[in-house]
C-alpha cells in the first residue's frame, strides 16, 4: 500500500498518473476501482471521484514490484513475456525499475501477449532497431482466428491504411489514397468446428496487422473487440484477443548481435 496526499482540487485518475506514471496504466487503475483498493479519506471508491486539497489517498498496489517473466538475458538483450492489457511503453517503465539501460526495442498491442525485445545498452539498441527495420529478425505470433481459412498455407497481400483518429486500421485489397503493403504468412496448425489456430509469420509489421488483415477475409480474432465480434468473443469466453507473439529468429547482417545468428527465442506456456 501506498499513501499520498492530494495538494489541489484534482481528479482521482490523473492524481495517480502524476503519482505513478506509467506504473500505473489506466487499465490497472480501473481494476483498482472495480475491487476498490483505494481510499480516499479512508473510504473506500469505486468511480473517478475529484480529490479537494489534503484529501489523502491509499492506494493498494505498486506496480514497481511487479515480477518481470524473463525468457533470456545477456550482456546485450532481455527478453521478456509481456502479459495481455498492458502497452509496451508501460511495461519498459517496469522494466527500467530493474534494468537502468533496458530500451524498448519494438512494440506488442496492449491486448497482445508475448515475447518483447530489449536492448541493454546503446550499441545493442542500434543493431536492434535496425535489425527490425531490415526485417532481419523474424517474428512468429500464434493466433486462434474465427472459421475456416482457404488453404492449410497463406501468404496475405493487401494495403492497409491507419486512421490515427479513430486509433484503428482499414485493410484494402488495391493500392488507395495513404496506404502501405502488407504481407501476412500463416499455416494452420489445427482445427475445429469454428476456429482455426494458425502460426503467423509477419513479413512486415504495420500497426495492427495480424488483427486487422484476417478480420479483412472474414476471420478476425478470437477476443478482438476492435475487429471482431463481441457476441462470439463473449460466448468463446476470451476476455483478451487470442494472440500471441510466441517466437523470433535472429539473422543479424554482422555486428555486435551477430554470436546470436539462428538463435530461437520461443515461449513454453501455453499461448493463452
Amino acid at each position: 500500500m501506498k499513501k499520498f496526499n492530494a495538494d489541489k482540487e484534482i481528479k482521482l485518475s490523473k492524481f495517480l498518473k502524476e503519482c505513478y506514471g506509467a506504473e500505473l496504466p489506466y487499465s490497472t487503475y480501473q481494476k483498482l476501482l472495480r475491487n476498490k483498493d483505494i481510499k480516499i479519506n479512508g473510504k473506500r471508491v469505486n468511480s473517478d471521484v475529484l480529490l479537494n486539497a489534503n484529501d489523502t489517498v491509499e492506494v493498494y498496489y505498486d506496480g514497481a514490484k511487479k515480477p518481470l517473466n524473463v525468457l533470456f538475458e545477456d550482456e546485450n538483450v532481455l527478453a521478456l513475456d509481456k502479459p495481455s492489457g498492458i502497452t509496451s511503453e508501460d511495461l519498459e517503465v517496469l522494466v527500467k525499475n530493474t534494468y537502468k539501460s533496458a530500451k524498448l526495442c519494438h512494440r506488442l498491442d496492449r491486448n497482445t501477449s508475448g515475447l518483447l525485445l530489449f536492448s541493454l545498452n546503446s550499441d545493442a539498441e542500434i543493431e536492434l532497431l535496425k535489425a527490425f527495420k531490415d526485417r532481419t529478425i523474424s517474428k512468429y505470433y500464434l493466433a486462434e482466428v474465427y472459421g475456416k481459412l482457404n488453404a492449410d498455407f497463406g501468404r496475405l497481400e493487401d494495403y492497409l491504411v491507419k486512421d490515427e483518429n479513430l486509433s484503428e486500421v482499414k485493410v484494402y485489397d488495391k493500392k488507395v489514397d495513404g496506404s502501405v503493403k502488407i504481407i501476412t504468412e500463416y499455416k494452420v496448425l489445427e482445427k475445429t468446428d469454428d476456429t482455426t489456430l494458425v502460426e503467423v509469420n509477419l513479413i512486415t509489421g504495420k500497426t495492427h496487422q495480424i488483427r486487422a488483415h484476417f478480420a479483412f477475409y472474414g476471420n478476425f480474432i478470437i477476443g478482438d473487440g476492435k475487429y471482431g465480434d463481441n457476441l462470439i468473443n463473449r460466448a468463446k469466453g476470451a476476455k483478451y484477443q487470442r494472440l500471441t507473439a510466441y517466437k523470433v529468429i535472429f539473422n543479424f547482417d554482422g555486428g555486435k548481435l551477430s554470436y546470436l545468428n539462428n538463435k530461437e527465442l520461443k515461449l513454453s506456456r501455453k499461448p493463452w
